[in-house]
């Protein structure tokens, strides 16, 4: 027994155990570390798929917790052996030279570890955008690599494990390079060019024919058709949406972005658009953009070569002075390794992606081969029959993979501002809170509703000409236009309804709780009877956008006033405060009672005040009370009218927030399921911005060659033109070829509509212009 200098006594217990302790740590770390880099390998491998969905929050914090921990302990292996090798002396034993170059040829295997799996390359936006740091961080672990193996393997007898250690290292090295090309070109800033370039390196087709005889073999593949289809439109639209708003009409694609409304009914749209999001989901969060290029596939098809390869030649080695440990970790590494590379190989062959790839080369001889013979489905159906979620469970149907769930959140502010959760109900939301995901905690199916939503969008985008709106109206209304429209039919007369908000948020939490008091009060059984197809509809959209700005603000444009909504939610609760319920209670009708009795509190109140009167603090609630009080005017025999005029205010908010809410916030919520507004963004673009309701989707502009000149030059000179108009100069590039400014900028009435604020067809022919805005040319 010691004494320390601090008095403490010291068993040699203690003393032994503790050294115990420190000599299996020095023994087993670097053992420890490689095999927990090959594990987290494999759960990314396994389950980052579930990220497309978000459907299991759990499997998602494991995703995230393997994808932080992988670098770190394959970076600190690698460094361990950089150190052990740097301190090795040169009185090294040869028995103990032989165990370093075992463990030396663990090196290029970290570093397909490092490299990840090609399902998973970033987690978040912002790994993209640290792409730059990451390649520097990637060549220093490449020299790490090189130096362990220099001193170990190639500057000593180290036999057939020189040949497979150069095999490995060659194989780290590019798989390792290739996730960082993979990052940069995932990266928001390099989407621009590349989706340019896409334009004149494939040109999709232009039906679905092509793709229906893919799949004509089996009927029941469906879904198949579609995601082929959805490539289609994703080459067309998709690609440049994420880079950029504006639209080439020049472009081939251009047509067929647009050919999505006759080709789909409105829930094929919305699986296209969903299959859409998910291939966008690939091009930001995985190494499709490397994968499915022929340097990705001449890869993929050497690895499992190189690496069976590489294992005979450790088959050979003598590992007689060898510890069993150590050569059973590295028979562990290279069997993963193989499976590893046999997986990437056969998603790589079988993916959608690599069908694109081929059909956009339709005169080489590998189109014939895989394609056109059938090769390509049928290596398409096993893989989708050995899918691994699916296999554990996880994913009820393989074919849903690219699906989008169809989950939207809800937040009704009224029924939150009764509610008393019971002590479960905290903690559990607590933890979601802390977990970053009580988003995920509030999400719905609500297919019944999203069918009647895209019924009315695709009116909007593509319907007949009172339907449609202008890219004017999308962007920059958010309900004043249906109201507006709805007036001029002269149906609901004396109805004020024109009480909008200055700031969009604002607007949603004005009409949310003016929406809420009306349903809470009017005759629910009326309701039901009369309106019962928008009924549901306008109370999801209600509240969906008032989740996204209690949740998810960055969701929606303009200014974020969270202030606002917290102070409007500490009123609501004030005047609530008498009709919440008791803890544990669970009575479903006692919750809509509360609600209703909240919502006639609330409107009772504010009915003995005028707008000087009162607070601050409840301002909103006001205007929304008023708003309320006008809705409830309707008689029975207007309740239909009513709810599609509310319905109608709703989408046109939920369009303006899909159309103005920023690509990076678009983008960022790909890689947490996904949103409906994204959803409603990715339909809006095929539309065409700046293009929607100013040409026929039937009839697109005419592409003919003699026409081609004489159209660049009318757009040019529009485009001076508007310039020019905005700065208050009416000077034009060429007054003698517009007989417009002749008249004094009037219409013409040749192959022009009627009405000025409609224009069903294009309004220029041949030798003629015309400079109205309400007018395409």
């Amino acid at each position: 027994m010691s004494t320390s200098s601090a008095g403490t006594l010291i068993t040699a217990a203690e003393v032994s155990l503790a050294c115990k302790i420190i000599g299996f740590f020095n023994d087993w770390a670097l053992r420890l570390a490689t095999l927990a880099s090959l594990a987290c390998t494999l759960v990314l491998m396994l389950l980052a798929d579930t990220r497309r969905h978000n459907k299991y929050p759990l499997l998602v914090l494991l995703v995230w917790a393997a994808y932080q921990v992988q670098p770190q302990v394959g970076g600190y292996a690698l460094t361990h052996l950089t150190i052990s090798s740097a301190t090795t002396t040169t009185t090294t034993t040869t028995s103990s030279a032989r165990e370093q170059q075992l463990v030396a040829f663990w090196a290029p295997l970290l570093l397909l570890h490092l490299a990840g799996p090609d399902n998973i390359v970033a987690f978040t936006l912002e790994d993209g955008k640290l792409s730059w740091r990451k390649l520097l961080d990637a060549i220093w672990k490449i020299i790490q690599a090189l130096y362990v193996m220099l001193k170990y393997i190639y500057l000593c007898d180290s036999g057939v494990l020189r040949s497979a250690s150069s095999i490995m290292v060659t194989l780290g090295v590019a798989r390792y390079s290739e996730s960082v090309v993979a990052l940069l070109r995932g990266n928001m800033d390099n989407l621009w060019g590349s989706a340019s370039a896409g334009d004149d390196e494939r040109k999709p087709p232009q039906s679905t024919g092509e793709y229906g005889a893919a799949a004509a073999a089996d009927k029941n593949e469906k879904e198949l058709t579609t995601l082929l289809y959805s490539h289609t439109q994703f080459l067309a639209c998709g690609r440049r949406a994420m880079a950029d708003s504006s639209v080439d009409t020049d472009s081939p694609n251009y047509a067929i972005a647009r050919n999505i409304f006759s080709q789909q009914d409105p829930d094929g749209v919305r699986k296209v658009a969903g299959m859409e999001s998910s291939l966008m989901y690939d091009v930001l969060y995985t190494k499709v953009t490397v994968v499915h290029t022929w340097g990705g596939y001449l890869l993929r098809l050497v690895s499992p070569v190189g690496t069976a390869t590489a294992s005979s030649l450790f088959w050979l080695y003598p590992k007689d002075s060898e510890e069993t440990p150590d050569v059973v970790i590295t028979y562990i590494l290279l069997a993963a390794a193989f499976f590893l590379d046999v997986v990437w190989l056969v998603r790589a062959l079988g993916s959608t992606w690599a069908y694109s790839f081929l059909n956009a080369r339709a005169n080489m001889w590998l189109h014939h081969k895989l394609l056109c013979s059938g090769c390509w489905l049928r290596l398409r159906r096993i893989l989708v029959g050995l899918d691994l979620l699916w296999l554990l469970g996880i994913r009820k149907d393989p074919s849903s993979r690219r699906m989008w769930s169809g989950r939207v959140g809800r937040y009704d502010l009224l029924a939150e501002c009764t509610r008393r959760p019971s002590m479960v109900e905290r903690l559990c939301t607590w933890l979601a809170s802390n977990l970053r995901l009580e988003d995920i905690w509030k999400e719905y199916q609500h297919s019944r509703a999203q069918k009647v939503l895209f019924e009315r969008i695709q009116q909007r985008l593509s319907g007949s000409a009172d339907r449609r709106y202008s890219m004017e109206d999308i962007t920059t209304l958010w309900g004043q236009e249906a109201v507006k429209r709805r007036r001029k039919r002269d149906k609901l007369k004396g109805i004020k309804l024109g009480i909008f908000g200055r700031e969009f948020q604002e607007d949603v939490l004005l009409w949310h709780i003016g929406t809420t008091i009306f349903l809470a009060r009017s005759d629910r059984q009326l309701l039901k009877d009369k309106a019962n197809k928008y009924l549901g509809a306008v109370e999801a959209l209600s509240d969906y956008l008032m989740f996204l700005l209690a949740v998810r603000p960055s969701m929606l444009p303009g200014l974020e006033l969270r202030k606002l909504f917290e102070v409007t939610c500490k009123a609501l609760k004030d005047s609530g405060s008498g009709v919440r319920r008791k803890a544990g209670e669970k009575c479903v009708p006692c919750h809509a009672a509360r609600k209703a009795k909240l919502a006639e509190l609330v409107q009772k109140e504010m009915s003995g005040h005028n707008q000087a009167s009162v607070d601050a603090n409840r301002r909103l609630i006001f205007v929304a009370c008023q708003l309320a009080t006008e809705l409830l005017k309707v008689k029975k025999d207007q309740m239909e009218e009513l709810l599609d005029l509310m319905f109608d205010v709703w989408v046109d908010k939920i369009l303006y927030a899909a159309t103005r809410c920023s690509k990076d916030s678009h983008a960022k919520q790909l890689a947490r399921g996904g949103e409906l507004t994204t959803i409603l963004w990715i339909v809006a673009e095929h539309a065409g911005p700046f293009q929607i309701g100013e040409t026929s989707i039937s009839d697109p502009p005419p592409f003919d060659g003699d026409n081609n000149n004489n159209n660049n030059n009318n757009n040019n000179n529009n485009n001076n033109n508007n310039n020019n108009n905005n700065n208050n100069n009416n000077n034009h590039d060429d007054d003698d070829d517009c007989p417009c400014e002749k008249l004094g900028k009037e219409k013409k009435k040749k192959n022009c509509n009627e009405d000025p604020d409609v224009c069903l067809d294009i309004c220029c022919v041949k030798d003629y212009c015309c400079t109205n805005e309400y007018y395409y040319c």
